[in-house]
């Protein structure tokens, strides 16, 4: 079903505010916590506090003179009026949110919106990580105007694949990765049971994939591992989709997710894997063709024509191709021929 007029201009709408609201959190997070005189041996000097990992640290500018009065003449001007701006704008979403809610917009759940906020602000998303779990169906949802069939929705919990590029080691994304984490709630920590899955208090689970190539260069010493899987490498093919859409309480949350004939022949691949568990594989089946579908009619921009099928990895041209035969409970019964015009089976 396709969104309506009503819908896209609210999903345009979000997305116009919430790069507003990046364009001042960012700034403002970036500046030092505070800045304050201090007297030393009858001397005044300027310092400035920022809150790190370790904690709050403090660092000296100098002592008073026309340049550091400066300095915190500019620093106070520049926050309060970044505060401002910020207060102005998260008014606006707030008084929006419920009319977002009441249109049924695409939307996840409150965490994985607080999450990808903060990932976001750490400026992971899209540029370390790719959202691979059900929640990219959502993205795809933004990104063709069109809703999927009830029982597409997403699990609440979240699924990365680092896409790290070799200007930032993968260990450092790991680290970073789970501080933003602990930003949004201190109680995550890594599960004892499974390197790659941090887990909060709640139970709820966010699990760090990646490639077997890359998982060579990574350090043992993790905490948080990212598991290698088979076939994680042609996620990071193609051109991803960034989309923004709203979480249950009606805020803007940007996700940024692989190209969608890649992830959906990926589900399809996955769907016939030996020692999946047989609802993953429905599941995965059902996915994979729906998104299959939903490309075709509402997703030209990232066609599917020969030109893409032979620059794709043989296990997923098979995919493909077998995707485009008709199955067998859809093949028409070869008993006489058809009389003219009769509807032959969907491919």
């Amino acid at each position: 079903m396709r969104l309506t007029d009503e819908q896209l201009r609210a999903l345009a709408n979000a997305a116009q505010l919430y790069e507003r609201w990046k364009e001042v959190v960012l700034p403002l997070s970036r500046l030092p916590g505070g800045m304050y005189w201090r007297v030393i041996n009858s001397k005044e000097y300027l310092y400035q506090y920022v809150q790190g990992p370790a904690g709050q640290q403090q660092k000296s500018l100098g002592a008073r003179t026309a340049r550091t009065e400066q300095a915190i003449a500019e620093f106070k001007a520049t926050k309060a009026d970044l505060v401002e701006r910020r207060a102005g704008i998260e008014a606006r979403i707030e008084a929006l949110a419920p009319v977002w809610r009441a249109l049924r917009l695409p939307a996840i759940d409150r965490v994985a919106g607080r999450i990808l906020r903060a990932l976001d602000h750490a400026e992971l998303i899209g540029r370390s990580v790719l959202a691979v779990g059900t929640y990219a169906l959502k993205a795809y949802e933004v990104e063709s105007a069109s809703d999927f069939a009830a029982g597409m929705d997403a699990t609440e919990d979240l699924d990365f694949t680092l896409v790290v590029r070799g200007e930032e080691p993968s260990a450092d994304v790991a680290r970073r990765l789970l501080l933003s984490l602990k930003q949004v709630d201190e109680s995550f920590i890594v599960s004892p049971s499974a390197a790659r899955t941090v887990v909060n208090k709640h139970g709820y689970r966010v699990d760090l994939l990646t490639d077997t190539l890359a998982a060579r260069k990574r350090s043992p010493a993790l905490p948080w591992r990212p598991e290698p899987l088979e076939g994680q490498e042609w996620l990071r093919r193609g051109k991803p989709v960034h989309a923004v859409l709203v979480d249950y309480d009606g805020w803007p949350v940007a996700l940024s997710v692989p190209d969608p004939r890649y992830f959906a022949l990926h589900k399809l691949w996955l769907s016939k894997r030996v020692g999946r568990p047989a609802p993953k594989r429905v599941k995965d089946e059902r996915q994979g063709r729906a998104l299959l579908e939903t490309i075709r009619r509402y997703m030209p921009h990232y066609p599917i024509d020969d030109a893409f099928a032979a620059d794709l990895p043989e296990p997923l041209r098979v995919e493909l191709r077998e995707a485009d035969t008709p199955r067998a409970e859809e093949a028409p019964a070869e008993v006489s021929p058809r009389p003219a015009g009769k509807r032959r089976g969907r491919r």
